[in-house]
């Protein structure tokens, strides 16, 4: 994949995760604050936003919950070694799999009352999902660029 196109992905990923804190970043600039409600919609289209399930801290929310800031921090985390890194085989799905396995019992557990909700392991198995899950959109994309590179057949 063309650098430029690597960095554009991490800008995008980078963007998505501070649009996540934009209620903590009104510290930083003011202006921001006439952001949140439309950031608050855009990200409802992607997380429940259960209210007790998203992360605070002075006053401030995340505007998705635990899991789904572990998965795309986990997707910024992995962009951002891409940078650097080549790929150059195909990751095996088998990876992806193993790394929902995690959430999905993070999620069937906390459903059957066996533990109560976890913000910090439901940080954890979103980051680890999305941190892997992220190689395999990377994989399509670079893929993408290559049929487009030798004309798509």
């Amino acid at each position: 994949m063309p650098r430029f196109v690597k960095l554009i992905l991490f800008l995008i990923t980078i963007l998505w995760l501070a649009g996540i804190f934009s209620e903590w970043l009104t510290r930083i600039n003011g202006d921001i604050l006439y952001a949140v409600p439309i950031l608050r919609y855009t990200y409802s289209l992607v997380c429940h936003q259960i209210k007790d399930r998203l992360i605070s801290r002075g006053g401030f929310e995340t505007m998705v919950c635990a899991r789904c800031t572990g998965i795309y921090t986990g997707a910024a985390f992995s962009s951002a070694i891409l940078l650097f890194l080549n790929f150059k085989k195909r990751p095996e799905i088998k990876y992806l799999f193993i790394s929902a396995i995690p959430l999905v019992l993070d999620v069937f557990l906390h459903t059957l009352g066996v533990y109560h909700y976890s913000k910090s392991i439901a940080f954890m198995t979103g980051l680890l999902l999305g941190s892997v899950g992220f190689l395999y959109l990377y994989e399509a994309l670079n893929r993408l660029f290559i049929d487009i590179k030798n004309g798509i057949k």
